[in-house]
Order: C-alpha cells, then structure tokens, then sequence
C-alpha cells in the first residue's frame, strides 16, 4: 500500500493460518519524478482524463515492481501466495455527496498480470458502496491483532491522516479519521524545505504556535462532524494553511501544524479514551517524537507502541489489506461501520 503521506510503497508477506504473523515487511520508494506527479495532483486537485490514465498505469508499474523486487529478495514462491491485497494510491475520497466515491490509482489488472498473481482491489469504493465511508479500513483488523478480553484498548494510526479504532474488549470495534496527522507538516516540508519531512520533529520543537492560524484551522467543518468520519489529501493539503501562518518562519508554521494534529486526535479519541486502558500507536508519526509528546499532552492514557505488542508500527496498514484480501478470497463478510449502527455484510470486492 501507499497510504496518504505517498512517501513509499509498503510491501508485507503474511501468514494467517493458525495466527495472523508477519513474516517480510519492507518499503519501496517511488520514482521521484513520480511522486512528485502524485504530490501535484494532490495539492491542485487537477487532472485530465488522459492524465489519469496515465498515472494509473505508472503508478500500477511502480507497485508492480516493488512487489517482484520483495518476493526475489525475501526468496518467496509465488504458488504459496494467496493473493495480493492492493490499497491503491489514493488520489481523491469523497465519501458523501449524492454520488460518493474514491479514486485509488494503481491498475490491479496491470499488477496481476504482471506479478503473475491474483489482486484484491478497490476497497475503498467496495466499503462505500456499503453505506461505509470508505476509511478508516483497519479496525477490524486492529480487532483481529489487538483486541484483549481483559481490556478495552484504542489504535492510533498516525499516518498522513490520522485515525483511530475502539476495540471493546473481545466485543466490537468501531474506527473513524481524525484528522491531520503527517500530511500538512511534511508537505510543508517537502515544498518548500526541499526535505521528506521533519525528522522526529526537531524543527517543530524551536517553534512557536501561531494562535489564530491554529484557531482559524480548528475552526474547520471538519472537526465538529461526529464519528465515524473520513476525510483526505482532498481537504488537507497546502491550500488550507492560513496565509498568515505562511508567512511565519518555517519552525512556528511546523509547530502551529504539529500542535493542530496533536489537538484534533486528542479531541478526537477524548471520550473513547475514558474507556481504556491503553492506546496502542502504530504508522510513520510514530517517528515523530516531538508529535507524541503533543498528543501526550492532549491524552491522560499512556502511550504504547505497536512493537510491545509484537506488531513493526509501519508494517500494520499493509498487513491489514493482506488481511482483506484472504476474507474476500474465503468470501468471508466483513463489518461496515454505518452513522446508525454496525451493519454484517458480504463485501464483494473485485
């Protein structure tokens, strides 16, 4: 998978049989002028027709040769691969509207025939149609891995967006988007740092926190809506940083959007956080350090990385969509989180 951040393409070998295990991770860059055509599309919200086509296939390309390049260096045979589970590159979600949908680039017929492998895809659009939101896609996973029945646990996944699963003890789950998570601070880095991203939010930490531009960003429709919510790339791009904060020196305008991420998740897990014990905290803000001290400061419940629970932070998204393609291959049903409750189905993805 590539989540929002688009920073790299993760790749994961599994077992689930008798246990859900992680036998391979690893993480592939994109082609720089690539992720650097995505980034564009992302930030102006423009495409043509041609375009798209074109992106898809390069994008197809790119996955297809991080997942030959992962089997050769792992030494895996193909005929004990099940299926691949593709989340695609997420270009556009739009989950509500009177014709809700989300593009997810990455041409699995492509990847199929050329990894010689069956290819789960199109998830998003598959949990949507269902009356879902399309994302957050990981809570029932995160049940599979996490849930405890001694304890009711919450999962925070800090990715470009951030979000979080509930897990009521071996009971139910239920998981929404918070909000930001890496995606304003590193495109910030990346645009005009010339840098990937701040590197355990070390420039951040110098900074000062520009009041009004966090209060006019808090004020986003956004975050007053209830869960469960998604939201992307769409809405939190470049374009919705206040101009007054651009013209602060570049470690406030980190501060500033590090200290927005740290509010709305706080806010966001606040009333399922007096239900746990624990928050278990996986995806790549986990290397953020100066981030987790933010959120920290917003959560009274102590923070706990993945890997005590013997799960790589970075390596749970893709596992999670390795996880969906077995249940859609065993044809087996999966749970779509509705406004008006949790609703069994059958998701037949193609």
């Amino acid at each position: 998978m590539s989540g929002t951040s688009y920073d790299g393409i993760d790749v994961c070998a599994m077992s689930l049989n008798p246990e859900i295990k992680l036998l391979h991770f690893a993480s592939y860059k994109y082609p720089k002028k690539l992720r650097e055509e995505i980034a564009g599309v992302i930030e102006h919200q423009t495409l043509s027709l041609q375009k798209y086509g074109e992106l898809d296939h390069q994008i197809g390309l790119a996955f297809a040769s991080a997942i030959n390049n992962f089997i050769l260096q792992n030494n895996i045979a193909r005929s004990k691969i099940g299926a691949v589970g593709l989340s695609g590159q997420t270009l556009w979600h739009h989950p509500k509207g009177k014709y809700p949908f989300s593009i997810q680039a990455g041409d699995a017929q492509l990847i199929a025939k050329i990894c010689k492998i069956d290819v789960v895809s199109d998830f998003r659009n598959g949990h949507i149609k269902l009356g879902g939101e399309g994302a957050p896609l990981v809570p029932e996973f995160h049940q599979q891995i996490f849930a405890s029945t001694k304890q009711s646990r919450l999962i925070l996944n800090i990715g470009g967006i951030a979000n979080y699963s509930f897990l009521e003890k071996s009971k139910g789950f239920m998981g929404s988007d918070s909000g930001p998570g890496n995606a304003l601070l590193d495109a910030y880095c990346q645009k005009y740092l010339a840098r990937p991203f701040d590197k355990n939010g070390l420039m951040a930490r110098k900074g000062l926190i520009h009041l009004s531009s966090l209060n006019k960003m808090l004020t986003h429709p956004f975050f007053n809506k209830r869960s469960p919510k998604s939201t992307g790339k769409e809405v939190f791009n470049l374009s919705f940083l206040p101009q007054a904060l651009l013209k602060q020196p570049h470690e406030n305008i980190l501060a500033t959007l590090t200290e927005l991420s740290a509010i709305t998740i706080g806010r966001s897990i606040r009333l399922k956080e007096k239900l746990v014990e624990v928050i278990i905290v996986c995806g790549g803000g986990i290397n953020n350090a100066f981030l987790l001290e933010r959120i920290g400061h917003y959560t009274s419940t102590p923070l706990r990385s993945s890997e005590i629970f013997g799960f790589e932070p970075q390596s749970i998204e893709a596992m999670a969509f390795g996880w969906l393609a077995s249940q859609r291959v065993k044809q087996l049903p999966l749970k779509v989180k509705k406004k008006k409750g949790l609703v069994g189905t059958v998701n037949k993805f193609k």
